[in-house]
């Protein structure tokens, strides 16, 4: 029973603790991306190999320090952060890679904006959750972020990066080291947070997230029903989110067919409002 699911998917997340969140921010699980800063993450001869696990990790955890550091650090409601983890970590136990150790943080930012790091990093402005109205539309905020890491939407880009970066150092012997994956963080960093991930990867985001949240219990429309706010303020916006996601009338247009067919969940407007203000 989907009601019944979703109570006891909460309350086991709940139990899992917020070890991501601690005072200093965001030091702990960089492990790996320590390593690969010392050492080097790749050699130029396989730039072209799958990216494994240990470095999806080293580049997710780089990339997740930087996020925090652009949008202020995370903010500093210990209520609000483990409410945001407790639904992430339900979302992500349905997702399509639930064996990742998943990270979600607030950060302290009143810009609109939802972002991830492989790996399993999530994070949702303050702003974003002030536009929000109910747990259903949290849930498929977070949902969507928890897709383009199951689709390994940005291990796309990334493998890209390395590729070519590896073409250009090659001739100078330069692909080694801290340089070449600070090179890479970098070069991916400017593409994600100045364009976004390509549109279609964003409807198939939007698809799987919605579908997601509506096996776990929530409302399907959850992930919908934020963006038509969102649409609404669209015309005069000047976040960043508007210019690296897809028209969001348009997202809207695809996602109604999609929920339609989903039928209902849960809401819980009354326990977001209370977690979030």
């Amino acid at each position: 029973m989907k009601v019944l699911k979703l109570l006891n998917v909460v309350a086991i997340a709940a139990l899992t603790g917020c070890t991501f969140l601690q005072a200093a921010g965001l030091n702990v699980d960089l492990d790996q991306a320590s390593a690969a800063l010392a050492t080097g993450a790749v050699k130029a001869s396989a730039a072209q190999l799958p990216i494994g696990l240990d470095e999806e990790r080293a580049y997710g955890g780089a990339i997740a320090v930087k996020i925090v550091q652009k949008y202020g650090g995370l903010d500093a409601d210990t209520k609000r952060q483990q409410y945001v983890q407790r639904v992430g970590q339900a979302v992500a136990a349905f997702g399509a890679r639930p064996e990742l150790a998943y990270h979600f943080g607030v950060l302290n930012s009143d810009a609109v904006q939802a972002l991830s790091a492989p790996g399993g990093y999530v994070f949702v402005t303050r702003g974003a959750l002030k536009k929000m109205r109910s747990e259903a539309e949290l849930a498929g905020v977070l949902s969507h972020e928890v897709a383009h890491i199951g689709a390994k939407h940005a291990l796309g880009i990334i493998q890209n990066v390395k590729s070519r970066q590896a073409v250009t150092d090659a001739a100078a012997d330069a692909w080694r080291g801290a340089a070449a994956f600070q090179g890479v963080i970098g070069k991916f960093l400017d593409d994600y947070l100045e364009q976004g991930f390509p549109k279609d990867t964003e409807f198939e985001a939007d698809r799987l997230g919605t579908d997601t949240i509506a096996r776990v219990g929530w409302a399907p429309g959850g992930l919908r029903d934020f963006l038509q706010v969102l649409a609404a303020d669209e015309a005069g916006a000047t976040d960043a989110f508007y210019k690296t996601h897809p028209k969001t009338a348009d997202r809207v247009a695809k996602l109604d067919p999609v929920v339609a067919a989903l039928g209902t969940g849960q809401t819980n407007q009354a326990r977001f409002q209370a977690a979030i203000q």
